[in-house]
C-alpha cells in the first residue's frame, strides 16, 4: 500500500510538472505573440513541447520524485533550482542555434524569462505539496509502519527522531528482542522475527541491535529478504557518527567515512571557492572608498603600520597570515604578531578611531585580499591564534574539524553573535553545524545577515593579566 502510494506520489509530481511547464509555456507564447509583438511560430512551439519533455527528464535525473519523507523542504529546492538553471542553459543554447533571426536578443530574453517564471511556478507547487503531504502524514493517513528489531540505544534514538517529526509518517508497532524489559512493546523474542513480520507485515525493519548481539544481524536480514522487507541498521558505534556519513567501498568491503562534509565534494569545494574570487575582487572594489578612509584615518589617529598583521591557523592546520587595520597604539610592534591576539590587550592601548573601526568592523575589511589569495573564504568558521588553536583543541570536543574547511570572514556562529569573549563551545557548535549542512545558500544568507549583525554589535575582548 505505502508502496504504491508512493510511486503514485511519484508520477503525480512528474504530471504535474509537465502540465505546469506546458501551461508556463503556452501562456508566455500567447503574450508575447499577442501583446509584445514576437513571431511565435510552429518552429517555436515545436522547440518548446520538446524542451517542456526534457524538463520533465531533467527533473527525474536530479532524482526530484524520489519522495524521501526525511528531505528537507529546501534541499529539494535547490535541486529543482539546480536542474532548472541545466535546463536554461540547454533552451537558450537550443533557441540560439535553431532559431536565427533578427530577433535573437529578443529570443533569449523570452527563453530566460519563461525558465524563470516556470521556476517560480515550480517552486511555489514544491512547497505547497510538501506542506500538503507533510499534513496528511501528521493526521497519521499515509503511514509507513516500522518494525525495530533489537533493544539497543540506538532504537531509543531513531523513536525519538521518529516522534519528533511526524511529518515523516513513520509509525513503530512494535519490537522484536530477547530483552525481558524493551523499551517499545514486544512483538516477539528474535525466534519470532518470521512470524511477527507475516502477521504484521512492516514496511520497514530497523536493526538496533546491542553490542553484543551483532552476531544475529546476518540472519536478520536474511528473514526480512525472504519476506520482501527492507532492512535498515543502526550501527552500535553510530555515536561516532556526527555528521552525514559516506559510505565507500574497498572491493566487497563497506567503508565508512565519519566525517564526510559537503565541502569535500570537489563540484561544491570549486564553486565555493569561484564565489570567493568574484564576491572578493566586487567588495574589494566597492568598499576601496572605506578602506581609503580607514588608513588614512589609521595613519593620522598614531604612528605606526596601517595594516595590522597576524598568524592565525586556517584549513589542515596550516599557518597563514591575516590582514586588518591596525587598531591600537604601537608597542614594539613586529611585523608580524604571532603571539597577540585580538581577544588580548590592554584596553588604554586602543585608539579612539580603532574603536570606531572594530565596532562598525572596517578594520576587516582588508580581509577579502585573504580571500582573493586562497587562505580564507568569504563565510566560515573565524581563524583564532596558534597557541588557543592548541589550549582549545585539549579541553573542547571537536574543536579541529572547524579545521576542515577555510576559515572566513564571517559564518553562522558570528550571525548569532558569537565573537570576541563569548562562549567557545557554542561557537564551535555552530561552526559544526555549518560544516556539516553547507550549500552555497547557506552562504548567501550569511553573507546578507551579516551587515546588520555588525551595525549593532559591542564585542567584549580578554584582558592581559
Amino acid at each position: 500500500m505505502v508502496q504504491n502510494n508512493k510511486t503514485s506520489i511519484k508520477y503525480l509530481g512528474a504530471f504535474l510538472d509537465f502540465f505546469l511547464n506546458a501551461c508556463v509555456m503556452s501562456a508566455s507564447f500567447f503574450v508575447a505573440d499577442r501583446w509584445l509583438g514576437y513571431n511565435i511560430n510552429a518552429q517555436s512551439v515545436m522547440i518548446g513541447a520538446l524542451l517542456v519533455i526534457f524538463a520533465t527528464g531533467t527533473y527525474f535525473i536530479f532524482d526530484l520524485y524520489s519522495a524521501k519523507r526525511w528531505e528537507k523542504l529546501m534541499s529539494q529546492i535547490v535541486k529543482l533550482v539546480i536542474a532548472q538553471a541545466v535546463i536554461m542553459g540547454v533552451a537558450v543554447v537550443a533557441v540560439t542555434l535553431i532559431i536565427n533571426n533578427e530577433n535573437d536578443s529578443r529570443n533569449f530574453v523570452l527563453t530566460i524569462t519563461i525558465c524563470l517564471i516556470s521556476l517560480a511556478v515550480l517552486t511555489v507547487k514544491k512547497i505547497i505539496a510538501t506542506k500538503i503531504l507533510h499534513y496528511i502524514r501528521i493526521k497519521n493517513k499515509n503511514p509507513k509502519y516500522v518494525l525495530i528489531v533489537g533493544n539497543g540505544y540506538g532504537a531509543v534514538e531513531y523513536a525519538r527522531q521518529i516522534n519528533d517529526n511526524l511529518h515523516f509518517g513513520y509509525r513503530i508497532i512494535g519490537c522484536v528482542s530477547d530483552a525481558e524489559k524493551p523499551r517499545f512493546k514486544k512483538l516477539g523474542d528474535y525466534a519470532d522475527l518470521d512470524r511477527v513480520i507475516k502477521e504484521h507485515r512492516p514496511q520497514e525493519v530497523v536493526l538496533a541491535l546491542e553490542p553484543k548481539e551483532e552476531t544475529k544481524t546476518q540472519k536478520i536480514v536474511t528473514i526480512c529478504d525472504q519476506n520482501g522487507i527492507r532492512a535498515s541498521i543502526i550501527p552500535v558505534v553510530y555515536k561516532y557518527f556526527k555528521s552525514k556519513c559516506q559510505v565507500d567501498m574497498v572491493g566487497n568491503l563497506p567503508l565508512i567515512n565519519t566525517r564526510a562534509i559537503p565541502l569535500d565534494n570537489i563540484a561544491n569545494a570549486a564553486l565555493k571557492r569561484a564565489i570567493d574570487i568574484i564576491g572578493s575582487i566586487i567588495l574589494i572594489i566597492l568598499t576601496s572608498p572605506l578602506m581609503l578612509f580607514a588608513a588614512i584615518g589609521v595613519r593620522l589617529s598614531s604612528k605606526g603600520p596601517v595594516i595590522f598583521k597576524q598568524v592565525r591557523v586556517g584549513k589542515n592546520n596550516k599557518e597563514f597570515t591575516i590582514y586588518k587595520f591596525r587598531s591600537m597604539k604601537v608597542e614594539g610592534h613586529e611585523p608580524i604578531d604571532k603571539f597577540g591576539d585580538a581577544h588580548e590587550y590592554d584596553e588604554s592601548r586602543k585608539t579612539r578611531f580603532g574603536t570606531f573601526l572594530r565596532r562598525t568592523g572596517i578594520d576587516e575589511l582588508p580581509q577579502f585580499f585573504n580571500v582573493l589569495f586562497g587562505s580564507m573564504s568569504l563565510v566560515g568558521p573565524r581563524p583564532e591564534l596558534p597557541k588557543f588553536v592548541e589550549e582549545y583543541s585539549k579541553t573542547i570536543p571537536l574543536y579541529m574539524v572547524k579545521h576542515q574547511v577555510k576559515p572566513g570572514i564571517t559564518g553562522l556562529a558570528q550571525i548569532y553573535g558569537f565573537r570576541g569573549d563569548t562562549s567557545i563551545e557554542r561557537r564551535i557548535e555552530l561552526d559544526i553545524k555549518y560544516i556539516e549542512n553547507w550549500t552555497l545558500f547557506n552562504d548567501i544568507k550569511i553573507i546578507f545577515a551579516t551587515p546588520f549583525k555588525i551595525i549593532n554589535r559591542n564585542e567584549k575582548f580578554r584582558k592581559k593579566k
